[in-house]
């Protein structure tokens, strides 16, 4: 008898900028995840009402708004998105712009350029927080 395969995670890659998008997405299969596709927030947004992912690459400057924005509003209390880990990349590193990743509700901030196997790493890394997150909210209840 031959077990079950693995489940395998959705990214839902929201990346404006063609050739990132394909490395980044061509590099997450490769690491065995499953991979929808948006350029923009309203493509994201689409995506997220159709199949909700396990965990999103986010990038910060979209063409029709504000990368942090959709995160924020995903974090609101008892929103679907509330709970799925984000992984924020832009080309910007400024301390200002951390700070607002981080307090818009990103779990991992990755300064572009990014190589595609380093944003795996990044992207099993915030899954795994997630795992440990909720099995410990388990024990405690």
């Amino acid at each position: 008898m031959t077990a079950e395969p693995a489940h395998r995670r959705l990214v839902l890659l929201v990346e404006d900028n063609d050739d990132a998008r394909d490395i980044y997405a061509a590099s997450l299969r490769h690491a065995g995840f499953d991979v929808d596709e948006a350029e923009d927030i309203q493509q994201a947004e689409d995506h997220v009402r159709a199949r909700r992912p396990d965990v999103v690459v986010l990038d910060c400057r979209l063409p029709d708004g504000d990368g942090l924005g959709l995160l924020e509003r995903w974090r609101r209390r008892g929103a679907v998105m509330s709970e799925v880990p984000v992984v924020v990349v832009t080309a910007s590193e400024t301390r200002q712009e951390v700070e607002a990743a981080l307090l818009a509700g990103a779990d991992i901030f990755v300064p572009k350029p990014c190589p595609g196997d380093v944003l795996a790493a990044h992207v099993d890394r915030a899954l795994m927080r997630k795992r440990t997150s909720a099995h410990l909210r388990r024990i405690e209840t």
